[in-house]
């Protein structure tokens, strides 16, 4: 464990400094982490699964946002500290973006510690210098201000990368304003009517699952998108 960073008492981020070099991953992508011992010969012990929330382009450093949620991440939150071991296989998953499938654009909407695939995504573009798809926007939803725990990493994608935008929302309103920072909830009504051209947008969720299933049903039935440019972080 390299480093423990609470940003309120039930979410904290962590990252892990691997023994040995790691695998390529794919920003999207997700791993299982475990605080038992793990003997090789046996079975995995249980675990849980998290978005890997940078690009791990050292493939050494694996960052990882944390929302306490039960028992398991309660532990993770409350009993890590710098220098201890911990246990993670991967990378798993295919909740990527690649420009595929003819979306030449793409919307993020992220609740929450949801963020976590996409601020791997920026970290990956600021590192290459360009988006893969032709722009990308960002709409990024958290309970306060404090929790929007990635904007400044999206800020910074926005400046260093053409055809990145980022929008925040935050449910407790301060004294800031402007179009980069909305009071309330995410919006999706509002997110629809500035997409230029949603045939040509492959829109990604990642949340709160009952902020996903009703982005999802209403992506798929008020505003009559299919179902292949309708993607979810759907590993929980």
């Amino acid at each position: 464990m390299e480093t423990v960073t609470h940003h309120a008492p039930d979410v904290g981020s962590i990252r892990l400094h691997a023994d040995k070099r790691l695998p390529r991953f794919t920003p999207g992508q997700f791993i299982h982490l475990t605080l038992e011992p793990f003997d090789p010969a046996s079975f995995w012990p249980e675990s849980r699964v998290f978005s890997v929330a940078n690009a791990v382009t050292d493939r050494r450093s694996v960052e990882l946002t944390i929302s306490r949620q039960g028992h398991y991440t309660s532990r993770i939150l409350d009993e890590l500290t710098v220098g201890e071991q911990v246990w993670g296989k991967g990378p798993y998953g295919d909740f990527t973006v690649d420009g595929g499938a003819g979306y030449n654009h793409a919307v993020f909407i992220a609740g929450g510690t949801g963020v976590t695939p996409f601020s791997a995504f920026m970290d990956e573009a600021i590192s290459r210098g360009q988006l893969p798809v032709e722009s990308a926007t960002l709409y990024y939803g958290a309970q306060s201000v404090d929790l929007l725990i990635y904007r400044d990493l999206a800020k910074r994608c926005a400046a260093m990368c053409d055809g990145f935008r980022v929008v925040c929302y935050a449910e407790e309103a301060n004294e800031e304003s402007g179009n980069a920072l909305r009071s309330g909830r995410i919006d999706l009504d509002q997110i629809i009517s500035e997409c230029s051209d949603p045939t040509r947008t492959a829109f990604y969720l990642s949340g709160p699952k009952a902020m996903i299933d009703t982005f999802q049903e209403a992506l798929l039935t008020t505003h009559g998108l299919v179902a292949e440019q309708v993607l979810i972080d759907a590993w929980e």
